[in-house]
């Protein structure tokens, strides 16, 4: 596995070195940009599943949940920054771009897909029964911390506006989310999450020093590559968008594009990871979970470094104004979230639930002037999806039952 490593490690340096002696080189420093994005993403995502077994459960728990999307973060943080120095408001009309557009993905395309990659394993595998997922009991913490952080926006958007409270709120949810996580004990029957090639390769590595400073430099040179790329990486998403979107999209081009290329870039290695997952199909469960535990971080404790970012960058601005954009990309971005929550107050999610998500992210993707009406439409079918499981809502007397008995358990 050295062959993978080196290779990914040898494009970063690549990518660093034309960044900062040929920065004037608009396409060479977005292919190289994009790519060490990717590269930089799998050598992180490898290092933390390798470190599940390096330190104790709830440490990885914890380590693991904030590295998948700590791309976002340097994405986001740059973003807000430029947001805060430039007095045109012009990065300040898209300091929300990519966190929208990372949650919308994840719910509406990758959990979709989780379900469909399941079916069809099941079909070449020659098995019957029913084309759901269900999750376990105690898993309905992802689930509820999920629905509560997305209900939470229902006072953004009375406010209009991202507030330095705001993400008070978000960063205390965040931790008693990772705090009962870490105290809720691995079930004996809970499948185990099989190690890929290259993570596999750190843990069979003898000595615990070695291995342990394999994985911390993997950690290092990672988020040393976002520290040093992710503005030209910005810069590049904005070149590209006025050159060749302007015409398409208008105003709206650099937004539509950090909105759905950055996302598309750093959460490739979490992707290809839960897909894995659900071709085994007795790991499909996991690869939701995956998913659900990144939506909680991406409503919580990402969208808390925008206005934090924001006020230091800005010499003390205490919100982030929301223009009709700006809304309207929150509500739809709440609204799905809301309903990929409903469709699981059963614990379980069908081919019914992937349909609605995969079509109305498709066309509110496509069409960008009907985003209003599919944030609508997502709210009502989450109403319909709570009415058509009022007799099967376990989900919150599950969380309640996880809590007395793993969260708040004596030890």
């Amino acid at each position: 596995m050295l062959v993978e490593y080196s290779a990914l490690i040898l494009w970063t340096l690549t990518a660093i070195t034309i960044v900062y002696l040929a920065p004037s080189s608009i396409y060479v420093v977005a292919i190289s940009t994009f790519g060490a994005i990717i590269a930089a993403s799998l050598l992180i995502a490898w290092a933390a599943e390798a470190s599940e077994s390096s330190i104790s459960r709830g440490l990885a728990l914890a380590i693991v949940a904030i590295v998948q999307t700590i791309p976002e973060y340097f994405v986001e943080g740059t973003i807000a920054w430029k947001a805060g120095k430039d007095l045109t408001d012009f990065w300040l009309h898209n300091v929300i771009a990519n966190f929208t557009g990372a949650n919308r993905l994840l719910t509406g395309f990758g959990w979709p897909l989780i379900l469909l990659t399941l079916i069809i394993q099941r079909r070449r595998n020659g098995q019957q029964g029913a084309s759901t997922i269900a999750l376990r009991r105690e898993q309905s913490i992802e689930v509820v911390f999920m629905l509560g952080a997305s209900l939470y926006y229902v006072w953004v958007l009375i406010e209009e506006e991202l507030t330095i409270f705001d993400s008070m709120v978000w960063v205390g949810i965040f931790v008693a989310y990772m705090w009962m996580l870490a105290r809720l004990p691995r079930g004996k029957d809970a499948p185990e999450e099989p190690l890929l090639g290259p993570s596999l390769a750190i843990v069979e590595i003898k000595s615990k020093r070695k291995k342990t400073g394999a994985i911390l430099g993997l950690f290092l040179f990672a988020g040393l590559t976002f520290v040093l790329i992710t503005d030209s990486f910005v810069t590049s998403i904005q070149n590209l968008a006025q050159m060749f979107l302007v015409g398409l999209l208008g105003s709206g081009a650099v937004f539509f594009t950090i909105q759905w290329i950055a996302p598309v870039l750093s959460e490739f290695p979490e992707k290809v990871t839960a897909f894995n997952w659900a071709r085994q199909v007795t790991l499909a469960p996991l690869a939701l979970l995956n998913f659900i535990s990144s939506s909680v971080n991406e409503l919580t404790a990402l969208v808390a470094l925008i206005p934090v970012v924001y006020f230091v960058s800005s010499a003390g601005a205490r919100s982030i104004p929301l223009g009709q954009l700006q809304w309207i990309e929150i509500f739809l971005t709440m609204s799905q979230s809301l309903y990929a929550c409903a469709s699981l107050l059963d614990l379980t999610y069908d081919i019914q639930n992937a349909l609605v998500l995969l079509v109305l992210w498709v066309i509110s993707t496509a069409v960008i002037e009907a985003r209003l009406l599919v944030a609508i439409l997502f709210l009502v079918f989450a109403a319909w999806e709570t009415l058509r499981s009022r007799g099967n809502i376990v989900v919150f007397s599950a969380f309640r039952e996880t809590l007395r008995k793993g969260v708040f358990r004596r030890t």
